[in-house]
């Protein structure tokens, strides 16, 4: 038998997988203390060089993290916006007072620095963050590079030799209590209601926009907030180094950012803080081995990402590992008699295809409607419809008293609607509790200064947030899976945290998209009894689309019957039941006329 077993091999390898940041940090400060100890006569200004050159790369790593961590966007433009600061603020240092002994003008300089870049931030997301996919990485990487370029043949700004000598006015007190404040402040974001839209624009932008969450917007104030801190980074970087230049902004310094990020773990604030210390000093301590120094550097970041594909703590932080109910207003009650969604004449058009035709529906207050159809008969872009995803290409669609024409999902969740999906679109790399907190985002009042000062008011509707969320997942019976990861639960207990996820928001009309498939008999019978408790308990109305025909007339009031996107029938169940047009959609011609004929039949012989 082997001294090492092949599981004993892996619990080895997941152990020193976990304790790799550890590993890499402590060299680090070793090294800087010996480099002190040895000749601190010539190595001590040299040391808390490097040391500032640290809080700088955390100030931009951390920064960049808000937006390629946490929103899940890609930007590799950060040198840019490092620029735009660094040289807004050197021009007002080079042209202001010789004394500033209180580093005041130095405060507004950089604070005007920051202010232009984060302007320069608005103007390139702005357009570009509304759209998906490579456009953010492909805008951000050519503003880089058009600054630099702008920069290097202006003479305003020193050309290609750069501002000096820039006034000496930021040193190790200035830039680490910056960096300490530029952690804080992510820290506070991250854990606060905001943090949690940001995290959910990075998981799913369509469950996020249904949720009530402006992805767009969003997306934008990642973007700008953290353009704001590089443009810090950049006042900073001047004023303690006494000149800049163009060519300490390329693209490359750009992908040292994001490696620092990619490398410390996407989301991860401490990953990020980490590594901006590793990659700073990597290239410093080679240099004894000048030859070997880029061989040795890619294959260290060869081996972090091998070991660590996620990065060095992945999503998590080191502190993790130390460790008012009111009620929902999202539209105000309505009279009985008066339709919560109110449809007229629907048309949606693709192209040539006509995907729903003429389409009305009225839902009143508490009324439990079914829409049912074959596959393809347009049930879904219904739902599309009524929750702003598709605008009608013709007719009028209410929700709530109000008509969606120009309104966005979100702004149609803040209404009170309320939707699951067909596919099951939950955020999947997060908990089931955090699933359910972040539905509740539109229903608070906490701004992102006060989740950064994180005072009564952010206090209190945490709280508020977190007994909301502990209760829907209870009538759920999701209580014991409160901290599991949502895509690690079964397909059943999914679908029953998409509708704790729906019921969040505080609905007034609540569309289940097939709630049932996939599901077994048993979980078909508790989702039964489940639509009923949640129209009784929480008083919304729901229509549901669903092919199990046992649950359909198990629990609907009235059915609407789609084929090829018209309305075929509409009624009761039990008239849906034997409606030959029905039977027609669903089993065919033929079934419909010997149905018709049975029924005929049994007619003429009572």
């Amino acid at each position: 038998m082997p001294f090492f077993g092949g599981s004993a091999l892996r619990r080895t390898g997941k152990a020193l997988r976990s304790w790799l940041p550890f590993f890499v940090a402590i060299p680090f400060l070793v090294l800087i203390e010996q480099e002190i100890e040895l000749n601190p006569a010539l190595r001590l200004e040299y040391a808390f060089q490097n040391i500032n050159h640290i809080g700088i790369a955390v100030i931009l790593a951390v920064s960049l993290n808000l937006v390629n961590g946490l929103t899940g966007q890609f930007s590799i433009g950060h040198a840019g916006f490092m620029a735009v600061g660094g040289y807004v603020s050197a021009v007002l240092l080079m042209r202001g007072p010789q004394e500033d002994p209180y580093r005041i003008f130095f405060i507004i300089s950089a604070l005007a620095g920051a202010t232009a870049a984060a302007v320069a931030g608005w103007i390139v997301g702005k357009p570009s963050l509304r759209l998906r996919g490579d456009y953010l990485a492909i805008v951000t990487l050519g503003f880089g590079e058009i600054i630099r370029v702008i920069i290097e043949n202006t003479p305003f700004f020193g050309g290609a030799i750069g501002l000096s000598p820039i006034p000496h006015r930021a040193d190790f007190a200035w830039i680490w209590a910056v960096a300490i404040a530029t952690i804080l402040i992510a820290k506070r974001l991250r854990d606060s209601t905001h943090g949690r839209a940001f995290l959910s624009v990075r998981e799913d932008e369509v469950a996020a926009e249904a949720m009530g969450i402006d992805t767009t917007g969003y997306k934008v104030r990642a973007f700008v907030i953290s353009a704001f801190f590089a443009g810090i980074a950049g006042a900073l970087s001047g004023a303690f180094e006494g000149n800049l230049a163009p060519q300490s902004f390329t693209f490359v310094r750009s992908f040292e950012v994001v490696a620092m990020v990619v490398l410390g773990g996407m989301g991860s604030i401490t990953g990020s803080t980490i590594a901006a210390a590793v990659l700073t000093l990597l290239p410093e301590y080679l240099r004894a081995v000048a030859n070997l120094r880029m061989v040795i550097y890619s294959i260290a970041l060869i081996a972090l990402m091998l070991l660590r594909p996620r990065g060095l703590l992945g999503t998590r932080e080191i502190w993790d590992w130390w460790r008012k109910r009111r009620a929902p207003r999202p539209g105000g009650s309505r009279e009985a008699s008066e339709a919560l969604i109110d449809v007229r004449n629907a048309t949606i058009r693709f192209g040539g295809l006509t995907a729903v035709s003429d389409f009305s529906l009225e839902v009143k207050p508490r009324e439990l409607v079914a829409l049912i159809g074959p596959n393809g008969a347009g049930k879904t872009t219904v739902f599309n419809l009524l929750t702003g995803v598709y605008p009608p290409s013709a007719g009028s669609i209410k929700v709530i008293g109000r008509d969606t024409r120009g309104l966005a999902p979100h702004d149609i969740a803040h209404l009170g609607c309320a939707r699951t999906f067909q596919n099951i679109r939950l955020f999947r790399e997060l908990t089931a509790f955090d699933n359910v907190r972040i539905a509740c985002h539109h229903l608070t009042r906490e701004t992102m200064a006060a989740a950064v000062r994180q005072g009564a008011l952010s206090e209190q509707e945490e709280k508020w947030i977190a007994e909301r969320a502990a209760e829907l997942l209870e009538i759920m019976g999701l209580s014991h899976r409160r901290d599991e990861v949502a895509k690690n639960l079964p397909y059943g207990e999914q679908r029953r945290l998409e509708i704790a996820r729906a019921l969040a928001t505080g609905p007034q009309v609540l569309l289940l998209d097939e709630p049932a498939a996939g599901t077994n008999t048993r979980e078909k019978a508790d989702l039964m009894a489940l639509i009923r408790s949640i129209r009784d308990r929480f008083g919304v109305a729901i229509v549901l689309i669903e092919h199990d025909m046992k649950l359909v007339m198990g629990v609907s009031e009235r059915i609407l019957v789609l084929d090829h996107g018209v309305t075929i029938a509409q009624g009761l169940p039990r008239e849906i039941q034997s409606n030959p047009k029905v039977i027609e959609a669903y089993l065919g011609e033929k079934y419909a006329k010997e149905h018709a004929a049975q029924i005929a039949a049994a007619g003429g012989g009572s």
